[in-house]
């Protein structure tokens, strides 16, 4: 069976059976596991392995002689699970109770439990944990809370202050509720926040996001507030983007939780390829071809070559039109080149929820009336939800992925993340 990565189990029950007999030695192995449990582990897995072995020798002076006794040897083994497998852009190292983290400004952040004294490690920034007041400046920062509740229901108490807070609609009921009657603060927009609110906040800790020329992370230094950088947004696989989770989790004591999620996130997204891949090699289905973009003023941007969605299309070995574009980010390309390039194209994917009917996109651009897509009716474009729940709900963004491109595949999928034009 093929894998897009090693899966981090949270067990393995390994069982081999070798039966020796006249030099022809056989050896089966099983692995279970259950893919939709996984309870939180430490760093460090213990795999239980057991041999049965019938011995037929014949007797020596230092040999014991079995003839058709069955022997069982179980041993022990521990696997390491690497703290960080996907993501590039922030580190995880745990020393002796404490934890360092590397930011995505690659700030060194040493976190010291509650009641224990900093050791002597140089570090850009020290917290107490768990924190107890947080401000957050990205809906997606949310969405990983919001992931981690599934084991820290109380956790959104601790979040006083999220920007944006009243501009967005919130597909969090409890964090519009939260918003509503002031549980949470509002903070202002992300590029320039209420400093005055956010002081008065006392926050333990400021989440933030940066860009080039980003003031924000001077004026907090200047007012002296804590913060880190999240950049989960800059990652370019869809599973580095989401471990995350690990970053956010370890402000709050939840690391073993926040691995039990993305182990469960990891082995989902791998199921859903293998489900693919095996449609393929079964020729069920042929690779797809996608064409994936948005229009803005007649500037065409598509995904690059090398971002998350280039290479989650390439892991549902799907065919995308764009992958000669450079950089991990998004590139631009002429109007033209979109309508060429499409022409072929099994599938067009809008990323956009402004565009809301075919129409509205073929009168932007009309060359593509033409294209295969548009003639089978494959065209699709982002549902509102996607930037939120879409984040919180990668395992789902993925399968939901992989119905548009092989709905033959997940014949009783229905889509939440992304919407077909009728």
């Amino acid at each position: 069976m093929s894998r897009t990565g090693s899966v981090g189990w949270t067990s393995k029950t390994v069982t081999a059976l070798l039966v020796v007999a006249s030099l022809v030695v056989g050896m089966v192995v099983g692995v279970a596991a259950a893919p939709a449990i996984f309870p939180p582990v430490t760093q460090y897995q213990t795999i239980t392995q057991t041999r049965t072995t019938q011995l037929i020798t014949t007797a020596t002076a230092t040999e014991l002689r079995v003839t058709t006794s069955l022997v069982t040897v179980t041993q022990r083994v521990e696997v390491v699970e690497p703290p960080v497998k996907y993501a590039k852009l922030f580190s995880i190292e745990r020393r002796d109770g404490f934890t360092v983290l590397r930011d995505g400004a690659n700030r060194t952040v040493l976190l010291v439990p509650k009641g224990r004294a900093a050791p002597d490690i140089r570090a850009d920034l020290v917290v107490t944990v768990p924190v107890e007041r947080v401000v957050l400046m990205s809906a997606t920062h949310v969405a990983l809370i919001e992931r981690l509740r599934e084991y820290a229901p109380d956790l959104l108490t601790r979040v006083k202050g999220i920007t944006w807070g009243n501009s967005y609609q919130w597909f969090f009921p409890e964090i519009d509720r939260a918003l509503k009657d002031g549980r949470i603060a509002d903070v202002g927009v992300a590029f320039s926040p209420n400093y005055e609110a956010i002081v008065a906040l006392r926050p333990d800790l400021i989440m933030i996001y940066t860009y080039p020329g980003d003031p924000i992370p001077s004026k907090l230094a200047e007012l002296k507030l804590p913060y880190v950088v999240n950049s989960e947004y800059l990652e370019d696989t869809l599973l580095g983007r989401f471990e995350w989770i690990k970053f956010v989790g370890a402000f709050f004591g939840l690391d073993e939780e926040a691995r039990a999620v993305f182990r469960f996130v990891e082995a989902s997204y791998q199921l859903t390829a293998e489900r693919v891949a095996g449609a393929i090699d079964a020729k069920t289905v042929t690779p797809k071809k996608i064409v994936w973009f948005s229009v803005f003023r007649g500037t065409v941007y598509v995904a690059a070559g090398g971002s998350y969605v280039a290479k989650a299309i390439g892991d549902l070995k799907g065919v995308y039109a764009f992958s000669d574009i450079r950089g991990t980010g998004s590139g631009t390309v002429t109007l033209e080149e979109l309508v060429r390039r499409a022409a072929d194209a099994d599938v067009i994917m809008l990323s956009t929820d402004l565009v809301t009917s075919l129409d509205a996109l073929l009168a932007e651009v009309p060359g593509l009336a033409g294209s295969k897509a548009v003639r089978e009716g494959r065209v699709f474009r982002y549902n509102s939800n996607i930037f939120q729940l879409g984040y919180y709900d990668t395992e789902g963004w993925f399968r939901d992925l992989a119905a548009v491109l092989y709905p033959e595949v997940f014949r009783d999928h229905q889509l939440s993340y992304f919407v077909r034009f009728r």
